[in-house]
């Protein structure tokens, strides 16, 4: 099954994003990452700016189990999920499965953030600057894996499009 997840962060967000979407690859293979952008909380009263994402990667596991990893991923990083107040505080990670489909390519109509529409059409963003273990990440849209032939080190391929990037891993060669 494909998967449509939006990431989000507001506690050290340049730090916590590139280390979740790192965990994401670990977990499930290939990660596809739409640029990353900046924006204000929504829903919550906050000073902290947002960086969000797309990600897009495969799992033969079903919705639930997958949501069961995601959350164990947000707690490692610091996030509380048994806070009663957790979905309207600040917070290190936050993933959530927009859309899932037995093949790629998502039609959005679940998503209700506008920046997510418009990086799932593939609208020209400027995105935010990121490092992921000394790989640029976050400015275009990119697939995450790791290279486990080369001593479990991880490998960034920036190019044009998210979705392009998920059909491409997918494939062989």
């Amino acid at each position: 099954m494909w998967y449509l997840c939006g990431l989000g962060s507001n506690i050290a967000p340049k730090h916590n994003l590139p280390l979740a979407v790192a965990r994401l690859a670990r977990l499930f293979g290939p990660v596809s990452l739409s640029p990353v952008v900046r924006t204000a909380p929504q829903g919550m009263a906050s000073d902290n700016s947002f960086l969000n994402a797309l990600a897009v990667f495969q799992s033969d596991l079903p919705p639930d189990r997958v949501k069961q990893h995601l959350n164990e991923l947000e707690e490692s990083l610091g996030r509380d999920r048994s806070d009663p107040d957790s979905s309207v505080r600040d917070r290190p990670i936050d993933v959530d499965i927009l859309e899932s489909r037995n093949r790629p390519g998502f039609s959005g109509q679940a998503i209700t953030e506008d920046y997510y529409r418009r990086l799932l059409e593939g609208e020209a963003v400027r995105g935010e600057p990121l490092l992921l273990e000394g790989w640029p990440l976050g400015e275009a849209p990119a697939t995450i894996d790791w290279n486990q032939g080369a001593g479990d080190e991880i490998v960034v391929q920036q190019g044009d499009n998210l979705l392009y990037h998920a059909v491409k891993t997918a494939l062989p060669g």
